[in-house]
């Protein structure tokens, strides 16, 4: 259960990263926010080092479940399966995209604190 427990927690720390880095673009930012509207720079730039470190941090949980051999793969996986999910969402439902990260990173808190501690 461990095991299930940390790939979820890479998956969700992964799909808060590609939330965090969408909506760093005007384009998707706009698509969010309305026509129109654009992040400022330091909104912008908060949302890059978020989504950079929450990136960071589903290699890590990777590498830590799996090892150096194997994790990184696990990771590329992870990545491309999260990509997927927001792809989708910004297609279909792009108002959701934003709630949809913060239910993201709130389980990945949740599952990380009882993956490392439990």
């Amino acid at each position: 259960m461990s095991a299930f427990i940390g790939f979820v927690t890479g998956l969700m720390l992964a799909c808060c990263g590609w939330t965090a880095l969408s909506l760093a673009m005007d384009r998707h930012y706009s698509d969010i926010h309305g026509r129109g509207k654009e992040p400022s720079m330091a909104v912008r730039q908060l949302f890059r080092a978020m989504g950079t470190l929450a990136l960071l941090a589903a290699f890590a949980v990777c590498v830590a479940l799996e090892g150096w051999t194997i994790g990184p793969v696990l990771c590329l996986g992870t990545l491309t399966a999260a990509a997927l999910i927001l792809v989708l969402l910004l297609s279909y439902a792009p108002h959701r995209v934003v709630i949809g990260g913060k239910i993201a990173a709130a389980a990945s808190l949740l599952l990380g604190a009882g993956w490392l501690f439990g």
